[in-house]
């Protein structure tokens, strides 16, 4: 694939897991448990997608829009 190809790709799922961590911090900060399938997630399950989602969009960020 082309960079450029690979560097709009980084663009639309940098979004998608910027919005997953949104998703859980505001769950998390509001003290709201998500049920997936019938199953409560817990507070530590919570952090994690807050924070490593978080992490992952930083990372995808940095690729498409600031390395050359």
């Amino acid at each position: 694939m082309k960079k450029q190809t690979l560097k709009e790709l980084a663009k639309f799922f940098c979004g998608i897991t910027a919005w997953e961590s949104f998703v859980h911090a505001s769950l998390w900060s509001s003290g709201a448990n998500p049920v997936i399938f019938g199953i409560t997630m817990g507070d530590t399950l919570n952090q994690v997608q807050t924070f490593v989602p978080a992490i992952i969009s930083i990372g995808l960020a940095y690729y498409a829009w600031i390395k050359k």
